[in-house]
C-alpha cells in the first residue's frame, strides 16, 4: 500500500512540474527540428516581467521552457524558471525578480522529452522602485516620547509606511508599519534619554513594492 502511494505521489509531482511554472525534475534531449521561439517581446515592471511571443505552428510541440540568468552574476548560467504546458499559450510572467535589476532570458520548446535549441537571449531591466518619501522629521514631544512626521507619498499605489530605527549608530531595525497613504505620523515611546535615535521611512505599495528609503532624521534625548 505504501509503495502504491509513493508511486502515485511521484507521478503527480512529475505531471505538475511538466505543466506548471516549477523548476526541476524533467530533463531533455535536444531535437534541432523543433520550432524555436522567436520575436519575444518583454514588458518589465518593478517586481515582474511579462513576455509575449508568436504563436507556435509546429503541431508536435507540447509547451515552452523559460530560462533566466542574473546579469549581475557573471558566472551564473541560465536556469529553468518556468514551463508553459500549453502549446497555444503565447504569454508568461516572471514574478520572481527585483526592482532595478537586469536579467537575461532564453526560451525553448519541447515535445516527447526533447527540447528545441534555445532562443537568442534577451536582456531585460526591471523598473526602479518608487521615489523616496520626500520629507521626514523627528520631534521630542515629551521626555521619553519621539513623534515622527513625514510627507505623504505622491504615488497613489502606496498604502503603508515602514518605520525603521537605529539607536546610537547601530544597524537599522523594523519598528512599525503605518497603514494608509495619508497616515503620516508615528509616535515612538520606546526611547530613553542619553541616546541618539535615527529614523527613516520606507513607503510600500499595495503589491508590496518598497520605495527607496527616505532621508535620515536624527534626534538626541
Amino acid at each position: 500500500m505504501k509503495k502504491s502511494i509513493l508511486v502515485l505521489w511521484v507521478t503527480s509531482l512529475i505531471t505538475f512540474n511538466g505543466c506548471g511554472a516549477v523548476k526541476g525534475l524533467m530533463t531533455y534531449g535536444t531535437d534541432p527540428s523543433l520550432e524555436t521561439i522567436e520575436q519575444v517581446h518583454a514588458l518589465p515592471r518593478m517586481n515582474s516581467v511579462g513576455f509575449e511571443w508568436k504563436k507556435i505552428d509546429d503541431r508536435r510541440i507540447h509547451g515552452i521552457n523559460i530560462y533566466r540568468s542574473d546579469a549581475s552574476k557573471e558566472r551564473e548560467g541560465f536556469q529553468r524558471i518556468g514551463t508553459v504546458g500549453n502549446p497555444y499559450a503565447t504569454h508568461f510572467v516572471d514574478t520572481h525578480v527585483n526592482a532595478d535589476s537586469t536579467y537575461r532570458y532564453s526560451f525553448s520548446t519541447f515535445a516527447y522529452g526533447k527540447e528545441s535549441g534555445h532562443s537568442e537571449p534577451i536582456e531585460v531591466r526591471t523598473l526602479p522602485p518608487f521615489s523616496a518619501v520626500s520629507f521626514v522629521k523627528a520631534y521630542r514631544v515629551a521626555p521619553s516620547v519621539v513623534k515622527l512626521l513625514w510627507k505623504p507619498h505622491a504615488n497613489t499605489s502606496i498604502n503603508s509606511y515602514i518605520v525603521e530605527r537605529s539607536v546610537d549608530g547601530s544597524e537599522w531595525k523594523f519598528v512599525s508599519q503605518v497603514q494608509g497613504q495619508l497616515m503620516v505620523e508615528y509616535i515612538d515611546t520606546f526611547v530613553r534619554s542619553g541616546h541618539t535615535y535615527s529614523y527613516r521611512i520606507i513607503a510600500q505599495s499595495y503589491d508590496k513594492i518598497r520605495a527607496y528609503p527616505s532621508e535620515i532624521t536624527k534626534i538626541t534625548l
